[in-house]
C-alpha cells in the first residue's frame, strides 16, 4: 500500500469538493474523453455518429446540463465540449460507458469513462484502437494484476491506493472522486462547477438502442 499522499490528491480533493457543490451527481453521471490519435479533434457530429451507432440521434442548441440531463426519457442527452483536441462528454446516464460505444469512440482515438448510478454500480473503462481494453468496478476493484491490459493505462497502474479492499481504505477516501481525477491527470481535461453551470451544445441519443 502507498502510505505517502496519491498523485492524484490534489485532483482528487477537486472532485470531492465538486460533487459537494453539484449534488445531482451522486445519481448518476458519466464522464468520458475521447482523445484523437491525430491531434485533431472530433467535431460534435463526428463525436454523434460514433455515440449513436445505427441509433437516432440529434444535435441541440447550447443549454445548461442540469436542466436538460434530469428530466430526459428514452433519448439521453449527452452533452459536448473540448479542451485542446479531448472531447469532453457529459450525461447523466451510462451510455459512454458501455463496451459498444467505447468501441466506437475509440477508432483511432483513446477514451477514458467514468460512470456511477446512486445504488454505487460503477465503470472505469480505458479503450484504444476500436478495442475494450480494460473495465474496472471502483468500489471492489481487486488488484492491478487481476486487470489485463492495465499496463495501458500507467497512471491508473501508478495509483497503488486505487487498488485496496473497501475495508482497508482511509475513511475520507472518495472513489468517485478518485476515478474523475485520474482521467484528468490522463488527459489534461478537467471537469468544473464552472463548467456545469454554463451552457454546451449537446447530442441527444436514443436508449437502448445506442448501447448495443
Amino acid at each position: 500500500m502507498n502510505t505517502g499522499q496519491p498523485p492524484t490528491a490534489d485532483l482528487r480533493e477537486h472532485y470531492r469538493q465538486l460533487r459537494f457543490s453539484q449534488p445531482w451527481l451522486d445519481v448518476a453521471m458519466c464522464w468520458t474523453v475521447v482523445v484523437p490519435d491525430s491531434g485533431q479533434a472530433l467535431l460534435l457530429n463526428q463525436l454523434a455518429a460514433r455515440l449513436s451507432g445505427s441509433a437516432p440521434h440529434r444535435l441541440h442548441e447550447p443549454a445548461l446540463p442540469r436542466a436538460v440531463i434530469l428530466p430526459y426519457d428514452t433519448d439521453n442527452p449527452v452533452f459536448a465540449d473540448w479542451c485542446g483536441s479531448a472531447a469532453m462528454l457529459v450525461e447523466g446516464d451510462y451510455l459512454g460507458s458501455t463496451p459498444a460505444v467505447l468501441r466506437r469512440l475509440s477508432q483511432e482515438a483513446r477514451v477514458y469513462s467514468a460512470w456511477w448510478n446512486v445504488n454505487a454500480h460503477n465503470r472505469l473503462s480505458f479503450a484504444t484502437g476500436g478495442e475494450l481494453i480494460l473495465t474496472i468496478d471502483a468500489f471492489g476493484p481487486g488488484r492491478p494484476e487481476d486487470h489485463a491490459g492495465i499496463g495501458q493505462w500507467p497512471q491508473l497502474q501508478a495509483m497503488t491506493d486505487f487498488f485496496v479492499e473497501f475495508e482497508e481504505r482511509d475513511e475520507d477516501y472518495d472513489w468517485r472522486a478518485a476515478m474523475l481525477a485520474v482521467i484528468d491527470q490522463t488527459t489534461g481535461a478537467r471537469l468544473t462547477s464552472e463548467w456545469l453551470e454554463q451552457p454546451h451544445p449537446y447530442i441527444t441519443v436514443r436508449m437502448p438502442d445506442a448501447a448495443r
